[in-house]
């Protein structure tokens, strides 16, 4: 068994924080409101404290969808401020790094976003027999709420390992020996 390393716990508690930043609010707050905002035509706002069902459906399908695909930014940042905590860097490389980290946490979730959005005109347009907007927004209709949704839940799955492996590409190789 290995001796205690404090820095262990700190990288341990640094990647908690940096978690609690991109997931248990803050950022999905956030991306709740882009995907409202964006949407001008409609007030999915009044939509859903009028008991509209398929509207909170959507939405919060599409949120669920891009956290799956956000949450590949906190292993790859980790691993990248564990760096910090494992190696002596220099002061002008910290800041490269954390700022690097930065970035790319933003380009995940924008990203995130984007696919999520994209997934979802695209099959909208392939789909036009059935207008799924007109029947969530307009006639409260669950079942094509639903059937939207796990469109969405399908297509991120797909999307899920192409983000791993771009999360992944953002990782330096470590340097090699003995800590």
């Amino acid at each position: 068994m290995g001796e205690f390393n404090a820095l262990n716990i700190y990288a341990g508690l640094t990647a908690y924080c940096v978690a609690i930043l991109l997931g248990a609010g803050p950022l999905m707050f956030l991306a709740y409101k882009l995907d409202i905002g964006l949407t001008m035509k409609t007030d999915e706002v009044e939509q859903l404290k009028a008991g509209k069902r398929a509207v909170g459906i959507e939405l919060g399908a599409m949120l669920v969808c891009q956290a799956i695909l956000i949450r590949h930014a906190v292993p790859a940042v980790m691993d990248v401020i564990r760096t910090l905590f494992a190696y002596k860097v220099p002061a002008g490389e910290t800041l490269a790094l954390i700022g690097r980290s930065g970035l790319f946490a933003l380009l995940i979730i924008v990203l995130s976003w984007v696919s999520v959005w994209i997934a979802g005109t695209l099959f909208a347009k392939m789909t036009q027999n059935i207008q799924e907007k007109k029947e969530i927004h307009e006639k409260d209709n669950v079942a094509v709420a639903i059937f939207y949704a796990l469109v969405l839940f399908a297509i991120t799955l797909v999307l899920n390992e192409g983000m791993h492996e771009l999360a992944r590409s953002f990782v330096p190789f470590g340097r090699t020996g003995a800590l």
